[in-house]
């Protein structure tokens, strides 16, 4: 634990002097840039170097095995105890791992994306190593089965398991009658071996007390620290850790910081003691789960969650999840999602702009006398709310008929034609909307404003 501690020590740096250093933005670019080209070809299992800033401590029986010198090296999760992504000197770093993750319900494996740059400090746990033989096998029973915690019928039930459920299996009683089992990675106990189907003589013999371990593979479990508030200029991301899962999944499931999370999509993550976790869920939903609580975030919001360092220097959980709210949208747009494996996009919460349409059925706009502020309109087929006034540029959210909003400036966009500013990247074309009140009042800018 002594290298975390150095870890953490080494986060306590002063953020306004990262602001100060020459990072911005030639050299984040640069380092994200490397992973999207150097880590073309990464596998899975590994962490993948963005820029020569990164510091990885290794693991006593990895300590022999090449370290991370230029962009695209890359070295096995699981031989890596902790890692500091920004350098002594605090020059802006980026890494890149790629790892399997279980789904929170099941054992099925998908690979998940971590994004580490800035001021971040990561530890990683030992992982559970897989049994050496393992079996995979399904309930049969019709009326599903009972998963117990001890080789015997008359053994607390821990969990009943649906006909056809997925298992695996890493052993036999003594007697040959019951399977010990995994059911998630958090979930395992015995099962009659008269409800499964499967090929079992080669799963070796266990004691009915075998120790019951969570079966985190290398990257589903860890902890860490990173810089808040600390972009070294205006538009460029700050410090963080950006996870990925596949999205139209079921949830991949992760324990950060002591905390479940269950994602399907994409988050931007932040944690200090002093402010807690800041859980901003980008794309797609989440899960937040801790002793005291849980909370569902979707695409567009954050929770927080209070944490506190234990007398080994680690951070856990000290509250329920707060409840979700908006995030600032012009704050993460600039994310490195780029660098992402799959597909994202930084989700907008409409309503922190907009209003809904008039439950009446009417027009938001019949009331507007002509000298009362701008409000607009969309038209019947909606209104794409974009990340800059061009027609190429990304859709973030889409303003439905009749929902309204307030311009705080106007602009003639790349395709010539006016549009209506909402807020710091966010834009709708003027032709998409109908507006009332005194609009002329609406200042006009350049769209690069």
């Amino acid at each position: 634990m002594l290298s975390w501690l150095l870890a953490l020590n080494f986060l306590l740096f002063s953020t306004s002097t990262l602001a100060q250093d020459q990072a911005c933005p030639e050299l984040q670019m640069r380092a994200l840039a490397n992973i999207v080209e150097a880590c073309a070809e990464q596998e899975a299992g590994t962490l993948c170097l963005g820029q020569a800033t990164v510091t990885p401590v290794l693991r006593p029986a990895a300590a022999s095995i090449s370290r991370l010198v230029a962009p695209g090296d890359t070295l096995a999760i699981d031989a890596i105890d902790w890692l500091s992504v920004s350098d002594e000197d605090k020059t802006w770093g980026a890494a890149r791992a790629l790892f399997p993750a279980f789904a929170g319900d099941g054992l099925e494996a998908r690979t998940a994306a971590l994004l580490a740059s800035g001021n971040v400090a990561l530890f990683l746990p030992d992982s559970v190593e897989p049994p050496a033989t393992l079996a995979d096998v399904n309930v049969t029973a019709a009326q599903g089965a009972n998963l117990r915690a001890l080789p015997d019928i008359d053994a607390p039930v821990i969990a009943t398991l649906a006909v056809s459920r997925a298992l695996k299996a890493i052993g036999r009683s003594p007697g040959g009658a019951w399977l010990l089992v995994y059911a998630t990675p958090d979930l395992r106990g015995w099962i009659s071996d008269s409800v499964v189907s499967a090929s079992l003589e080669a799963l070796p013999a266990l004691a009915p007390d075998e120790e019951t371990v969570p079966w985190w593979l290398p990257g589903q479990r860890f902890d860490f620290r990173s810089g808040l508030d600390d972009a070294p200029c205006a538009g460029a991301p700050g410090s963080g850790i950006l996870l990925q899962t596949p999205k139209f999944i079921p949830p991949r499931a992760f324990q950060i910081n002591g905390t479940r999370i269950s994602l399907s999509g994409a988050a931007w993550l932040q944690a200090q003691v002093s402010s807690g976790m800041f859980i901003n869920v980008i794309d797609g939903g989440a899960r937040v789960v801790t002793a005291e609580g849980s909370v569902s975030v979707r695409s567009g919001k954050y929770t927080t969650v209070a944490l506190y360092s234990n007398d080994d220097g680690g951070l856990l959980p000290a509250s329920a999840p707060a409840t979700p709210q908006p995030y600032a949208y012009h704050e993460l747009v600039n994310l490195p999602i780029d660098a992402l494996p799959y597909r994202a996009k930084v989700g907008l919460d409409v309503y922190t702009i907009a209003e809904p349409a008039p439950a009446d059925g009417g027009s938001p706009l019949d009331a507007l006398s002509s000298d009362a502020p701008c409000k607009f309109a969309a038209l019947l087929a909606g209104a794409n709310i974009r990340s800059r006034p061009d027609p190429d540029a990304s859709i973030i959210a889409v303003l439905a008929h009749r929902e309204s909003a307030a311009p705080v400036a106007r602009a003639i966009g790349a395709d010539s034609l006016p549009w209506w500013k909402l807020a710091d990247s966010i834009w709708v074309r003027v032709d998409a909307t109908v507006s009332a009140g005194n609009c002329n009042a609406i200042p006009l800018i350049r769209a690069s404003a």
